[in-house]
């Protein structure tokens, strides 16, 4: 209960402190009053008070509606508070606090300058100048982006400025407002300090972004006390947004002061934009890189013309010049895809065997030799090697091919098939074929043991009796019976023999052997590795645009007629989506679908579940995301190049979530998820010249109000608002039925956004000229009375002044003519 009360006693806080903004922005006289008032709030326990007490006096002291003088008085008082709430561990805190003290560390010095003997709020000072520079280092990013903004206030104010008086700004401060002979400012002192800080700020245009390193400064004390550079090793983490803050403020210091805008515009051309792309080509190195290069470009031209006569006029064009010829050779470099290393020369040795046949004069293949006599064949056993041999060379024939390898043996035939002519091939096959053929219609030959069967015979048998005319009748010979049975038996054998020799030489009917059972790990590496031959395929092809190509088959042509890389690209979109329609989410388990459209787990788990109902969306398969997200890179990483494969995709996901509708009306739509993820990643990285970008926007199936959004947000940027706008009129002109919503999004640009209202009329007074009408005024109700507004705002108990509740009261009567006095206790 106390809990809640309490909580509402801070929301009534707020809403009373609310009100105190709202009257000081409607009249600035009541600015100091209200600010004396709500200090002893902002040094409350409360935190919600304390952020909102930083936001208000970091709006104090940087809105222009407040007199220079007042804010000289406000900045004295408030300079104890600021020191507090220094110690605060929040980071919006801390930013607001280090910005007021930008603004403040001007008229601080101004204070000093003209109070010789206060040394105390000088003292107070330089301790909340040594807190934000110990937050330079260790703070968040946002606050250290604050920092940088310190610093070269500091540089500023602590370096010498225009020194001919005719040409001096007499608000400006600078060393130049120190008396020579102060008793608490010392001019060599906050001369050494602003270099050191200097030199400091430009050593993060040396460094290697994202990376951390080291940097020692080296000071020298005297003795007496002239010197204040501090000793010591800082560890100085770069990124980009630190030097594109960086930059961006080091165009004030090379126009304002001149003897230090030689170290500035040195280390500004030394410093190279590119050179985080070249060490890493990722995705968020070219944004960086992007943005580095356009801040440099920005800087310099700025220099340029604010003197065009100066001494870094030629300096700075030639260095443009030579910047952005590096940027388009680089950004051409990156369009070509290298191929992957290996770790032999196989590449090398293909490419020169390539060249080598393409210049080498072909010489016919000797004719085969006939076919071995019949004689040889007969009188020898005939062996594969001798039938399927077809060179004359002793050397050759005799080799014993058994003794190589069987790699080198597969790598010697698949180089001979592939390098050897077809006709020489038909006519290798047909003498091979006319030896089988010779070897089968061949008689037997006669074996050796029955050649000399008949002479052996001869000595121990006696010839048979002549034969006579008359029948023989009675029976035969013993011996005669057993030489007839015995010449059976041998033909027999020889039978036997013959169908044997003829079984070796016939080749039997081949089966390939089942291919082994590979597991789910196996499939998906397999899977993944076929994707990804078939982009290293699609990379080798040129780039033509549709209009060049010479094949315009017309619509009911055959969408991959061609193996080109409209084909291989239709091929692999339509794998992604339809080929993949019918898989579910468990077949291929991957640990990268976590990222594929909204995939929150597993492929395994994302199925539909007819259990659950209808509330469960199926998810698409891990191999389809897989091809997914291949595709979103390879845009990515030139979507100027690649846009028509980018278009291709994206109508096919749209056709197929249209398709699969029907078949499974529970499955999870990706077209939306998909062109959102890709218009994230390209809208990054357009330029103002970018006009084929339209393009992609004009042959994407449905555009929808997210996709407006990004559009309206290309808008806001001044680099890049006429390309924002011409995007929505192409679209409102050539595709009706979103025109609508775009006329949605230039009426909220015309109502919000006063500096884009030159750009939008022309395209509001055509479509939607209401919106131009002039809006009746309201009547005055003459019976109203005068407004009165009444703020009261109570701080806590336990306040660091130690009173129990401390209020700060404002009111104010408004009427026409009057203005009242207002009262703060």
């Amino acid at each position: 209960m106390a809990a809640a009360q309490g909580l509402s006693s801070v929301e009534d806080q707020l809403q009373q402190l609310g009100s105190a903004r709202a009257l000081v922005l409607t009249d600035p006289v009541y600015w100091p009053q209200v600010l004396h008032g709500i200090l002893p709030i902002v040094s409350g326990p409360v935190v919600e008070l304390r952020r909102w007490g930083a936001d208000f006096l970091a709006e104090t002291f940087s809105t222009p509606v407040v007199e220079a003088g007042e804010k000289l008085k406000l900045a004295v008082a408030c300079l104890d508070t600021m020191v507090r709430l220094m110690d605060e561990r929040e980071s919006g805190i801390l930013k607001s606090v280090v910005q007021c003290s930008a603004s403040v560390y001007p008229l601080i010095f101004r204070y000093i300058c003209n109070n010789r003997e206060d040394a105390a709020t000088w003292k107070k000072m330089d301790v909340l100048k040594s807190k934000i520079l110990s937050l330079w280092d260790t703070g968040p990013v946002g606050v250290r982006l604050c920092c940088i903004k310190f610093v070269q206030r500091v540089i500023l104010v602590q370096s010498r400025g225009v020194t001919d008086p005719r040409l001096a700004d007499r608000s400006e401060v600078s060393l130049s407002t120190v008396p020579t002979n102060h008793p608490v400012l010392s001019l060599p002192a906050l001369d050494a300090e602003a270099q050191g800080l200097l030199d400091r700020l430009l050593s993060v245009l040396h460094e290697d972004p994202r990376q951390e390193n080291t940097v020692t400064t080296t000071t020298t004390t005297t003795n007496d006390g002239e010197s204040s550079r501090i000793t010591g090793i800082l560890i100085i983490n770069s990124d980009a947004t630190l030097i594109t803050a960086t930059l961006n403020n080091l165009a004030q210091l090379v126009k304002t002061r001149n003897p230090i805008a030689a170290k500035i515009v040195s280390a500004v051309l030394s410093f190279n934009p590119l050179a985080i792309v070249s060490r890493s080509n990722t995705i968020q190195n070219r944004l960086m890189m992007q943005c580095m290069e356009k801040t440099v470009r920005v800087l310099l031209l700025n220099i340029v013309r604010a003197n065009p006569q100066g001494p870094f006029t030629a300096k700075v064009s030639q260095h443009l010049t030579r910047l952005t010829r590096m940027k388009a050779d680089l950004l051409e470099e990156l369009s070509r895809k290298r191929a992957a290393p290996t770790p032999d020369n196989d590449a090398v040795k293909r490419l020169k065997t390539d060249q080598q046949q393409q210049h080498a004069v072909v010489t016919p293949t000797p004719t085969p030799p006939p076919v071995p006599p019949q004689q040889q064949i007969i009188n020898g056993p005939m062996s594969y090697a001798q039938l399927y041999s077809l060179s004359t060379d002793v050397a050759m024939t005799s080799f014993d091919g058994q003794q190589l390898p069987l790699e080198l043996i597969l790598e010697i035939i698949n180089r001979s098939m592939y390098n050897v002519q077809q006709h020489n091939l038909d006519a290798a096959i047909s003498a091979v074929r006319n030896r089988y053929a010779a070897i089968l219609s061949a008689p037997p030959p006669a074996p050796p043991q029955a050649l000399a069967q008949p002479s052996s015979q001869s000595l121990s048998y006696a010839p048979p009796p002549a034969t006579t005319d008359e029948p023989h009748t009675g029976p035969l010979p013993h011996t005669v019976e057993n030489k007839i049975g015995k010449q059976e038996e041998e033909d027999k054998v020889e039978s036997n023999d013959e169908d044997e020799e003829e079984s070796e030489l016939q080749l039997g009917k081949f089966c390939l052997p089942p291919p082994p059972t590979l597991s789910r790990e196996d499939l998906r590496e397999s899977s993944f590795d076929a994707v990804n031959r078939i982009f290293s395929v699609i990379d080798q092809f040129d780039k033509t645009s549709l209009v060049s190509r010479k094949s315009k088959l017309g619509v009911m042509r055959l969408a991959a007629s061609n193996w080109d890389r409209e084909g291989w690209t239709t091929l692999i979109t339509r794998l992604a989506t339809r080929g993949m329609g019918g898989i579910q989410g468990e077949d291929i388990k991957s640990d990268a679908s976590d990222d594929y459209g909204g995939d929150d787990g597993d492929g395994d788990d994302d199925g539909y579940d007819e259990e659950e109902g209808s509330s469960k969306l199926q998810k698409p398969s891990a191999l389809s995301n897989f091809i997914r997200d291949k595709l979103y890179t390879c845009i990515i990483e030139d979507f100027r190049g690649r846009m028509d494969i980018a278009i291709s995709w994206l109508n096919e996901e749209w056709y197929n979530d249209r398709i699969m509708a029907k078949a499974q009306p529970n499955r999870q739509p990706q077209y939306k998820i998909w062109m959102m993820k890709v218009m994230d990643g390209i809208f990054p990285f357009l330029e103002g010249k970018d006009r084929m970008f339209m393009r992609l926007l004009s042959e994407i199936p449905e555009i929808t109000v997210e996709l407006l959004q990004k559009v309206k947000m290309l808008c806001l940027d001044p680099d890049r608002a006429v390309l924002g706008i011409q995007m929505l009129h192409f679209l409102a002109m050539l595709r009706p039925p979103v025109r609508n919503m775009c006329m949605d999004v230039l009426e909220d640009l015309w109502l919000n956004h006063t500096e884009l209202r030159g750009q939008t009329h022309k395209l509001i007074l055509k479509w939607r000229p209401e919106v131009l009408a002039p809006k009746p005024a309201a009547p005055l109700d003459e019976n109203a009375g005068t407004p009165e507004i009444q703020v009261a705002v109570s701080a806590p108990s336990g306040s660091v002044n130690g009173n129990s509740a401390a209020t700060a009261i404002a009111t104010a009567s408004l009427s026409d003519n009057t203005n009242n006095t207002a009262m703060a206790t």
